[in-house]
Protein backbone atom coordinates (compact mmCIF):
# COMPACT_ATOMS: atom_id res chain seq x y z
CA UNK A 1 0.00 0.00 0.00
CA UNK A 2 2.86 2.13 0.89
CA UNK A 3 4.59 1.81 -2.48
CA UNK A 4 1.33 2.17 -4.62
CA UNK A 5 0.60 5.76 -2.42
CA UNK A 6 4.23 6.99 -3.38
CA UNK A 7 4.38 5.83 -6.77
CA UNK A 8 0.70 7.82 -6.73
CA UNK A 9 2.15 10.75 -5.62
CA UNK A 10 4.98 10.93 -7.98
CA UNK A 11 2.64 10.55 -10.47
CA UNK A 12 0.73 13.64 -9.35
CA UNK A 13 3.67 15.84 -9.00
CA UNK A 14 4.87 14.93 -12.57
CA UNK A 15 1.40 15.86 -13.72
CA UNK A 16 1.39 18.94 -12.01
CA UNK A 17 4.87 19.84 -13.24
CA UNK A 18 4.24 19.20 -16.68
CA UNK A 19 0.92 21.30 -16.54
CA UNK A 20 2.64 23.97 -15.05
CA UNK A 21 5.26 23.84 -18.41
CA UNK A 22 2.42 24.00 -20.51
CA UNK A 23 0.68 26.97 -19.22
CA UNK A 24 5.01 28.48 -18.57
CA UNK A 25 5.04 27.53 -22.58
CA UNK A 26 1.34 29.33 -23.32
CA UNK A 27 2.59 32.81 -21.81
CA UNK A 28 6.10 32.73 -23.26
CA UNK A 29 4.71 31.95 -26.70
CA UNK A 30 1.65 34.77 -26.13
CA UNK A 31 4.06 37.05 -24.66
CA UNK A 32 6.49 36.03 -27.67
CA UNK A 33 3.79 36.75 -30.63
CA UNK A 34 2.62 39.78 -28.39
CA UNK A 35 6.01 41.54 -28.62
CA UNK A 36 6.57 40.90 -32.02
CA UNK A 37 2.65 41.71 -33.16
CA UNK A 38 3.13 44.99 -31.43
CA UNK A 39 6.39 45.50 -33.94
CA UNK A 40 4.54 45.23 -37.20
CA UNK A 41 1.73 47.45 -35.77
CA UNK A 42 1.55 51.23 -36.95
CA UNK A 43 3.22 52.99 -34.45
CA UNK A 44 0.61 55.12 -31.87
CA UNK A 45 0.66 57.89 -29.45
CA UNK A 46 1.58 56.82 -26.20
CA UNK A 47 2.45 60.36 -24.39
CA UNK A 48 4.75 62.64 -23.45
CA UNK A 49 4.35 61.26 -19.38
CA UNK A 50 6.25 57.63 -21.20
CA UNK A 51 9.20 59.85 -22.34
CA UNK A 52 10.05 61.03 -19.00
CA UNK A 53 11.01 57.65 -17.23
CA UNK A 54 14.27 57.90 -20.05
CA UNK A 55 14.88 61.48 -21.05
CA UNK A 56 13.89 62.96 -17.61
CA UNK A 57 16.18 66.27 -18.31
CA UNK A 58 14.41 67.25 -21.76
CA UNK A 59 11.06 65.95 -20.14
CA UNK A 60 11.01 68.17 -16.98
CA UNK A 61 12.74 71.38 -18.86
CA UNK A 62 10.27 70.53 -21.88
CA UNK A 63 7.53 71.26 -19.49
CA UNK A 64 8.81 73.82 -16.97
CA UNK A 65 10.67 76.34 -19.18
CA UNK A 66 8.47 75.92 -22.26
CA UNK A 67 4.93 77.11 -22.96
CA UNK A 68 4.22 74.54 -25.24
CA UNK A 69 2.73 71.95 -22.62
CA UNK A 70 -0.55 74.13 -21.55
CA UNK A 71 -1.01 75.66 -24.81
CA UNK A 72 -4.11 73.80 -24.21
CA UNK A 73 -5.88 72.80 -20.99
CA UNK A 74 -8.28 72.01 -18.93
CA UNK A 75 -8.67 74.15 -16.09
CA UNK A 76 -7.02 73.02 -12.94
CA UNK A 77 -7.19 75.77 -10.58
CA UNK A 78 -8.15 79.54 -10.38
CA UNK A 79 -4.72 80.63 -11.03
CA UNK A 80 -5.00 79.08 -14.88
CA UNK A 81 -7.21 81.92 -15.81
CA UNK A 82 -5.07 85.23 -16.16
CA UNK A 83 -8.37 86.94 -16.92
CA UNK A 84 -9.32 90.48 -14.71
CA UNK A 85 -12.92 89.14 -13.28
CA UNK A 86 -12.72 91.43 -10.60
CA UNK A 87 -15.12 94.05 -12.00
CA UNK A 88 -18.07 93.55 -14.05
CA UNK A 89 -17.47 94.20 -17.38
CA UNK A 90 -20.38 94.18 -20.51
CA UNK A 91 -18.15 92.33 -22.83
CA UNK A 92 -18.05 89.19 -20.63
CA UNK A 93 -21.16 87.74 -20.20
CA UNK A 94 -19.29 84.24 -18.38
CA UNK A 95 -18.05 83.99 -15.43
CA UNK A 96 -14.85 82.33 -14.29
CA UNK A 97 -16.70 79.07 -13.08
CA UNK A 98 -17.82 78.77 -16.56
CA UNK A 99 -14.59 78.03 -17.95
CA UNK A 100 -13.73 74.78 -18.49
CA UNK A 101 -10.50 74.93 -21.01
CA UNK A 102 -7.76 77.58 -21.36
CA UNK A 103 -6.51 78.20 -24.51
CA UNK A 104 -2.96 80.57 -24.75
CA UNK A 105 -0.87 81.99 -21.81
CA UNK A 106 2.00 84.32 -22.63
CA UNK A 107 0.08 86.94 -24.90
CA UNK A 108 -3.74 86.34 -24.66
CA UNK A 109 -6.39 83.42 -23.48
CA UNK A 110 -9.47 82.61 -25.14
CA UNK A 111 -11.38 80.84 -22.97
CA UNK A 112 -13.79 77.55 -23.96
CA UNK A 113 -16.55 74.87 -22.49
CA UNK A 114 -17.36 71.14 -24.06
CA UNK A 115 -21.02 71.64 -25.38
CA UNK A 116 -22.37 68.47 -27.04
CA UNK A 117 -19.42 66.62 -27.44
CA UNK A 118 -17.56 69.48 -28.91
CA UNK A 119 -15.09 72.51 -27.87
CA UNK A 120 -16.47 76.34 -28.27
CA UNK A 121 -14.70 79.13 -26.95
CA UNK A 122 -16.61 81.25 -24.55
CA UNK A 123 -17.48 85.30 -26.44
CA UNK A 124 -14.25 87.52 -24.59
CA UNK A 125 -10.61 86.58 -24.83
CA UNK A 126 -8.05 88.33 -22.36
CA UNK A 127 -5.56 90.23 -23.83
CA UNK A 128 -2.49 89.74 -21.39
CA UNK A 129 -0.32 91.94 -23.56
CA UNK A 130 -2.35 94.71 -22.72
CA UNK A 131 -4.40 93.66 -19.45
CA UNK A 132 -7.99 94.00 -21.46
CA UNK A 133 -11.30 92.22 -22.82
CA UNK A 134 -12.26 91.85 -25.79
CA UNK A 135 -15.56 90.38 -27.85
CA UNK A 136 -14.92 87.13 -29.09
CA UNK A 137 -16.83 85.28 -31.71
CA UNK A 138 -19.77 86.98 -30.34
CA UNK A 139 -21.75 85.75 -33.38
CA UNK A 140 -19.82 82.86 -34.77
CA UNK A 141 -18.91 80.91 -31.40
CA UNK A 142 -21.21 78.14 -32.88
CA UNK A 143 -19.32 77.84 -36.11
CA UNK A 144 -16.01 78.01 -34.89
CA UNK A 145 -15.32 74.33 -32.87
CA UNK A 146 -11.85 74.73 -31.73
CA UNK A 147 -11.73 71.24 -33.60
CA UNK A 148 -11.51 72.72 -36.80
CA UNK A 149 -10.23 75.79 -36.24
CA UNK A 150 -7.78 75.01 -32.99
CA UNK A 151 -6.79 71.64 -31.97
CA UNK A 152 -4.22 70.19 -34.80
CA UNK A 153 -1.59 72.90 -33.40
CA UNK A 154 -2.29 72.98 -29.65
CA UNK A 155 -2.61 68.92 -28.68
CA UNK A 156 -1.03 66.36 -29.69
CA UNK A 157 -1.61 63.03 -31.82
CA UNK A 158 -5.03 64.98 -33.25
CA UNK A 159 -7.12 63.06 -35.81
CA UNK A 160 -9.18 64.66 -38.19
CA UNK A 161 -11.32 61.74 -38.97
CA UNK A 162 -12.58 61.11 -35.69
CA UNK A 163 -11.87 64.80 -33.61
CA UNK A 164 -9.57 62.68 -30.82
CA UNK A 165 -6.10 63.71 -29.84
CA UNK A 166 -4.00 61.42 -27.47
CA UNK A 167 -2.48 64.98 -25.15
CA UNK A 168 -3.53 68.22 -24.55
CA UNK A 169 -0.59 70.79 -25.75
CA UNK A 170 2.11 70.34 -27.52
CA UNK A 171 4.08 67.26 -26.57
CA UNK A 172 7.37 65.23 -27.22
CA UNK A 173 5.41 63.43 -30.34
CA UNK A 174 4.01 66.82 -31.82
CA UNK A 175 7.65 66.79 -32.96
CA UNK A 176 8.76 63.37 -32.73
CA UNK A 177 5.88 61.57 -33.95
CA UNK A 178 4.02 58.20 -32.36
CA UNK A 179 6.42 56.65 -29.88
CA UNK A 180 4.88 53.42 -29.15
CA UNK A 181 7.67 51.48 -30.73
CA UNK A 182 10.41 53.71 -29.34
CA UNK A 183 9.07 52.85 -25.64
CA UNK A 184 8.42 48.55 -26.81
CA UNK A 185 11.61 48.86 -28.06
CA UNK A 186 13.56 50.61 -24.74
CA UNK A 187 11.27 48.26 -22.76
CA UNK A 188 12.82 45.63 -24.73
CA UNK A 189 16.55 46.40 -24.16
CA UNK A 190 15.90 46.05 -20.29
CA UNK A 191 13.70 42.39 -20.53
CA UNK A 192 16.16 39.96 -19.56
CA UNK A 193 13.59 37.05 -21.70
CA UNK A 194 14.08 39.41 -24.57
CA UNK A 195 18.17 39.80 -24.30
CA UNK A 196 18.35 36.37 -23.89
CA UNK A 197 16.82 35.32 -27.34
CA UNK A 198 18.00 38.77 -29.29
CA UNK A 199 21.26 40.77 -29.40
CA UNK A 200 20.44 44.31 -27.68
CA UNK A 201 21.91 45.84 -31.44
CA UNK A 202 18.79 44.12 -32.54
CA UNK A 203 16.56 45.94 -30.56
CA UNK A 204 17.12 49.41 -29.65
CA UNK A 205 15.30 52.03 -30.68
CA UNK A 206 16.37 52.98 -34.31
CA UNK A 207 15.13 55.95 -36.74
CA UNK A 208 11.87 53.75 -37.75
CA UNK A 209 10.83 54.11 -34.00
CA UNK A 210 11.28 58.19 -33.18
CA UNK A 211 11.92 60.69 -35.81
CA UNK A 212 14.35 63.40 -35.08
CA UNK A 213 14.27 65.88 -37.99
CA UNK A 214 15.93 69.68 -38.05
CA UNK A 215 13.58 70.61 -40.53
CA UNK A 216 11.91 73.68 -40.41
CA UNK A 217 8.38 71.81 -41.07
CA UNK A 218 8.67 70.48 -37.77
CA UNK A 219 8.00 73.92 -36.48
CA UNK A 220 5.44 75.26 -39.56
CA UNK A 221 3.34 72.74 -39.17
CA UNK A 222 1.64 75.14 -35.86
CA UNK A 223 4.04 78.03 -37.09
CA UNK A 224 2.27 78.98 -39.77
CA UNK A 225 -1.79 79.95 -41.28
CA UNK A 226 -3.17 78.36 -43.98
CA UNK A 227 -6.35 75.82 -44.38
CA UNK A 228 -6.52 71.96 -45.50
CA UNK A 229 -9.67 70.01 -46.47
CA UNK A 230 -9.78 66.24 -44.94
CA UNK A 231 -10.82 64.40 -48.13
CA UNK A 232 -11.29 61.47 -46.58
CA UNK A 233 -14.56 62.50 -45.12
CA UNK A 234 -17.95 61.92 -46.95
CA UNK A 235 -18.49 65.65 -46.22
CA UNK A 236 -15.72 67.82 -46.44
CA UNK A 237 -14.59 69.94 -43.78
CA UNK A 238 -11.88 72.98 -43.68
CA UNK A 239 -8.88 72.97 -40.82
CA UNK A 240 -6.69 75.47 -40.29
CA UNK A 241 -3.79 73.39 -39.75
CA UNK A 242 -1.85 70.84 -41.28
CA UNK A 243 -3.93 67.25 -41.48
CA UNK A 244 -1.21 63.96 -40.54
CA UNK A 245 1.86 65.84 -40.67
CA UNK A 246 4.40 63.34 -40.03
CA UNK A 247 7.43 65.22 -38.22
CA UNK A 248 10.20 65.10 -41.14
CA UNK A 249 8.31 65.40 -43.89
CA UNK A 250 7.00 68.48 -45.79
CA UNK A 251 4.09 69.94 -44.36
CA UNK A 252 1.39 67.97 -46.98
CA UNK A 253 1.09 69.63 -50.30
CA UNK A 254 -2.87 70.34 -50.24
CA UNK A 255 -2.09 72.41 -46.99
CA UNK A 256 -2.68 75.85 -48.41
CA UNK A 257 -0.63 78.49 -46.59
CA UNK A 258 -2.48 82.05 -46.60
CA UNK A 259 -0.30 84.38 -48.68
CA UNK A 260 -0.29 88.08 -48.96
CA UNK A 261 -2.24 88.23 -52.29
CA UNK A 262 -5.02 86.59 -50.81
CA UNK A 263 -4.72 89.22 -47.85
CA UNK A 264 -6.79 92.23 -49.24
CA UNK A 265 -7.53 93.53 -46.00
CA UNK A 266 -3.71 93.69 -44.72
CA UNK A 267 -4.85 91.47 -41.99
CA UNK A 268 -2.13 89.12 -42.25
CA UNK A 269 0.86 90.93 -44.37
CA UNK A 270 2.98 94.29 -44.14
CA UNK A 271 2.78 95.96 -47.67
CA UNK A 272 6.53 94.89 -47.45
CA UNK A 273 5.91 91.11 -47.64
CA UNK A 274 6.70 90.38 -43.66
CA UNK A 275 4.32 88.86 -41.45
CA UNK A 276 2.04 91.24 -39.32
CA UNK A 277 0.05 88.55 -37.80
CA UNK A 278 1.11 85.89 -35.34
CA UNK A 279 1.36 81.80 -36.39
CA UNK A 280 3.42 82.67 -39.76
CA UNK A 281 6.72 82.53 -38.69
CA UNK A 282 7.55 79.51 -40.60
CA UNK A 283 6.46 81.57 -43.54
CA UNK A 284 9.10 84.61 -43.08
CA UNK A 285 12.22 81.97 -42.22
CA UNK A 286 11.13 80.15 -45.60
CA UNK A 287 12.40 83.12 -47.69
CA UNK A 288 14.53 84.10 -45.32
CA UNK A 289 18.56 83.86 -45.92
CA UNK A 290 18.77 82.01 -43.37
CA UNK A 291 17.22 79.33 -44.66
CA UNK A 292 18.67 79.38 -47.70
CA UNK A 293 22.39 79.99 -46.16
CA UNK A 294 23.61 76.45 -47.45
CA UNK A 295 22.19 77.75 -51.40
CA UNK A 296 24.65 80.98 -50.69
CA UNK A 297 27.60 79.31 -49.43
CA UNK A 298 27.72 77.31 -52.47
CA UNK A 299 26.23 79.94 -55.14
CA UNK A 300 27.98 83.08 -53.63
CA UNK A 301 31.46 82.24 -52.34
CA UNK A 302 34.40 84.29 -52.63
CA UNK A 303 37.95 83.67 -52.74
CA UNK A 304 38.17 86.85 -50.12
CA UNK A 305 36.67 84.68 -47.59
CA UNK A 306 38.64 81.93 -47.85
CA UNK A 307 38.32 78.07 -49.12
CA UNK A 308 35.51 77.03 -49.29
CA UNK A 309 35.41 73.45 -46.78
CA UNK A 310 33.36 71.58 -44.44
CA UNK A 311 34.15 73.52 -41.63
CA UNK A 312 31.70 76.15 -43.35
CA UNK A 313 28.98 74.51 -43.32
CA UNK A 314 28.92 75.26 -39.14
CA UNK A 315 27.27 78.67 -39.91
CA UNK A 316 25.41 77.19 -43.03
CA UNK A 317 23.62 74.45 -42.98
CA UNK A 318 21.58 72.85 -39.81
CA UNK A 319 22.46 69.18 -40.73
CA UNK A 320 26.15 69.72 -39.77
CA UNK A 321 25.46 72.02 -36.95
CA UNK A 322 23.75 69.60 -35.03
CA UNK A 323 24.65 66.47 -36.03
CA UNK A 324 27.39 64.14 -34.00
CA UNK A 325 30.88 64.48 -34.74
CA UNK A 326 30.81 60.99 -36.02
CA UNK A 327 27.53 61.82 -38.82
CA UNK A 328 28.74 65.10 -39.56
CA UNK A 329 27.39 66.07 -43.91
CA UNK A 330 30.23 67.35 -45.96
CA UNK A 331 29.63 69.71 -48.43
CA UNK A 332 28.44 67.20 -51.24
CA UNK A 333 25.89 65.82 -48.73
CA UNK A 334 24.73 68.90 -46.65
CA UNK A 335 20.81 69.43 -47.37
CA UNK A 336 19.25 72.07 -45.30
CA UNK A 337 20.93 75.75 -44.73
CA UNK A 338 20.17 77.44 -41.10
CA UNK A 339 16.76 75.92 -39.72
CA UNK A 340 14.47 76.60 -36.61
CA UNK A 341 16.10 74.51 -33.86
CA UNK A 342 19.73 76.04 -34.60
CA UNK A 343 18.74 79.15 -32.61
CA UNK A 344 15.37 77.67 -30.45
CA UNK A 345 16.44 75.04 -28.51
CA UNK A 346 13.25 73.09 -28.85
CA UNK A 347 13.29 71.02 -25.01
CA UNK A 348 13.64 74.54 -23.43
CA UNK A 349 17.31 73.62 -22.49
CA UNK A 350 18.91 76.96 -23.11
CA UNK A 351 15.78 78.96 -20.66
CA UNK A 352 17.00 76.54 -18.46
CA UNK A 353 20.66 77.29 -18.52
CA UNK A 354 20.23 80.62 -18.63
CA UNK A 355 21.96 81.06 -21.59
CA UNK A 356 19.01 82.03 -23.91
CA UNK A 357 20.71 85.40 -25.88
CA UNK A 358 19.85 86.90 -29.30
CA UNK A 359 22.69 89.14 -29.95
CA UNK A 360 26.54 89.21 -30.46
CA UNK A 361 27.13 85.68 -27.74
CA UNK A 362 24.48 83.91 -30.58
CA UNK A 363 24.47 85.60 -33.63
CA UNK A 364 28.39 87.01 -33.99
CA UNK A 365 29.01 83.04 -33.72
CA UNK A 366 28.29 83.37 -37.29
CA UNK A 367 28.28 87.09 -38.40
CA UNK A 368 31.49 88.24 -36.88
CA UNK A 369 33.29 88.21 -40.25
CA UNK A 370 30.52 89.53 -42.21
CA UNK A 371 29.73 92.65 -39.80
CA UNK A 372 33.84 93.46 -39.91
CA UNK A 373 34.00 93.16 -44.07
CA UNK A 374 30.91 95.06 -43.95
CA UNK A 375 32.55 97.89 -41.59
CA UNK A 376 35.78 98.12 -43.38
CA UNK A 377 33.60 98.41 -46.65
CA UNK A 378 32.09 101.52 -45.26
CA UNK A 379 33.71 102.99 -42.87
CA UNK A 380 31.45 103.27 -40.69
CA UNK A 381 30.64 100.78 -37.81
CA UNK A 382 28.03 98.01 -37.55
CA UNK A 383 25.97 99.87 -35.94
CA UNK A 384 25.82 103.28 -34.25
CA UNK A 385 24.27 101.85 -30.80
CA UNK A 386 26.37 100.88 -28.28
CA UNK A 387 26.07 96.72 -28.12
CA UNK A 388 25.06 97.17 -24.70
CA UNK A 389 22.19 99.17 -25.48
CA UNK A 390 20.75 96.71 -27.97
CA UNK A 391 21.01 93.48 -29.41
CA UNK A 392 21.02 92.10 -33.12
CA UNK A 393 17.49 91.13 -32.49
CA UNK A 394 15.97 94.54 -31.84
CA UNK A 395 17.18 95.73 -35.52
CA UNK A 396 17.11 92.42 -37.30
CA UNK A 397 14.14 91.05 -35.90
CA UNK A 398 11.93 94.28 -34.79
CA UNK A 399 8.68 93.35 -33.03
CA UNK A 400 6.20 93.91 -36.12
CA UNK A 401 3.69 91.14 -35.56
CA UNK A 402 0.99 91.42 -34.10
CA UNK A 403 -0.62 89.39 -31.07
CA UNK A 404 -2.68 90.72 -27.43
CA UNK A 405 -3.73 94.12 -28.47
CA UNK A 406 0.03 94.99 -29.66
CA UNK A 407 3.00 94.09 -31.60
CA UNK A 408 5.23 91.59 -28.90
CA UNK A 409 6.27 89.42 -31.44
CA UNK A 410 9.64 89.31 -33.38
CA UNK A 411 10.08 88.89 -36.86
CA UNK A 412 11.49 85.98 -38.78
CA UNK A 413 12.31 87.69 -41.87
CA UNK A 414 15.73 89.20 -40.95
CA UNK A 415 14.83 92.26 -43.11
CA UNK A 416 15.51 95.88 -41.17
CA UNK A 417 12.83 97.93 -41.48
CA UNK A 418 13.87 101.36 -42.10
CA UNK A 419 11.64 104.53 -40.06
CA UNK A 420 10.48 105.82 -43.57
CA UNK A 421 8.33 102.50 -43.73
CA UNK A 422 6.43 103.52 -40.58
CA UNK A 423 5.63 106.67 -42.29
CA UNK A 424 4.25 104.96 -45.67
CA UNK A 425 2.87 101.95 -44.36
CA UNK A 426 2.49 102.42 -40.67
CA UNK A 427 5.03 99.15 -39.66
CA UNK A 428 7.11 99.54 -36.16
CA UNK A 429 10.61 100.40 -37.34
CA UNK A 430 13.93 99.02 -36.40
CA UNK A 431 15.21 101.58 -34.34
CA UNK A 432 11.99 102.95 -32.26
CA UNK A 433 10.24 99.40 -31.26
CA UNK A 434 11.51 97.38 -28.47
CA UNK A 435 11.93 99.98 -26.43
CA UNK A 436 14.61 101.38 -28.52
CA UNK A 437 14.81 105.28 -29.27
CA UNK A 438 10.96 105.13 -28.21
CA UNK A 439 11.33 108.81 -26.64
CA UNK A 440 12.38 110.05 -30.17
CA UNK A 441 10.01 111.35 -32.96
CA UNK A 442 9.49 109.52 -35.97
CA UNK A 443 11.34 112.30 -37.72
CA UNK A 444 15.25 112.43 -36.04
CA UNK A 445 14.95 108.20 -36.87
CA UNK A 446 14.62 108.82 -40.25
CA UNK A 447 17.40 111.50 -40.09
CA UNK A 448 19.38 109.24 -38.04
CA UNK A 449 18.78 106.40 -40.07
CA UNK A 450 19.92 107.77 -43.14
CA UNK A 451 22.82 109.67 -41.93
CA UNK A 452 24.13 106.09 -40.64
CA UNK A 453 22.76 104.29 -43.60
CA UNK A 454 22.84 106.13 -46.61
CA UNK A 455 22.94 103.16 -48.97
CA UNK A 456 19.89 101.29 -47.56
CA UNK A 457 17.90 100.27 -50.30
CA UNK A 458 15.60 97.10 -48.71
CA UNK A 459 12.31 97.36 -50.83
CA UNK A 460 8.98 98.80 -48.50
CA UNK A 461 6.52 97.76 -50.82
CA UNK A 462 6.83 94.62 -51.70
CA UNK A 463 4.63 92.82 -54.81
CA UNK A 464 2.41 90.29 -53.01
CA UNK A 465 4.27 87.17 -52.33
Amino acid sequence: MGMQRQSWNFTAKRRFIIKFLIVVAIIAVGYFFYVHRQNDEQAYYVSSEECADCHENYYRSWREQTLHPIMFRPVESEEDIQGDFSADNPIVNFKKEDIEFVIGNKWEQVYARMIDGEYYPLTAKWLITTQQWIPYKVNSWKDTPLSTKCNGCHTTGFNPDTYEFNEFGIGCEACHGPGSKHVLAKRKMAEADCVLCHARDEIKPDEHHIIKSFKNSVCGQCHSRGNQVNDSEHLQTSFRFPLKYKPGDELPVNYLPVTQEQDKKGKYWWKMGVSKNRHQEFADFSVSKHNRALEFLKSKHTDMRGELTDQCLLCHSADYRLANEADKPTLETAKMGLSCVVCHEPHGMDRKSGSLKIGAERCGLCHADSISIKAAETGRPHTPCPPSASSCADCHMPYIVQSGGAFPIRSHAFRIVPPIATEEIGIPNSCQNGGCHENQSLAWAKQAFDLHYPDFTDQIDNEPR
